[in-house]
């Protein structure tokens, strides 16, 4: 039987999204669990820069584009960084 004071802690992450409408936060970084999906910071980001549509939009950490219906921890995020969001680019690659 599980001991219920031995409570795994969730794992945080430090999190700041940028793109051409701007930064959110505008300074600093979301202290956010590592289980939340990534859309859920997306959404909030979109709202406070006044992006009205996201689905045209990819996220990337590093250069490496994430997926946002996934967790940060799913998407091996860990500790500090920052998503850059914009539009995806048109033109040539799959269709």
């Amino acid at each position: 039987m599980p001991e219920p004071e031995h409570h795994h802690h969730p794992e945080h992450v430090e999190v700041a999204v940028h793109s051409n409408a701007g930064r959110f936060p505008e300074d600093g970084f979301n202290h956010l669990s590592a289980d939340q999906k990534v859309q859920v910071e997306l959404e909030r980001a979109a709202k406070a820069l006044g992006i009205t549509n996201l689905s045209a939009w990819i996220a990337k950490v590093g250069g490496r584009e994430i997926n946002p219906a996934l967790s940060y921890k799913e998407n091996d995020l860990r500790g500090r960084f920052v998503i850059d969001l914009g539009p995806r680019e048109s033109g040539g690659g799959d269709a």
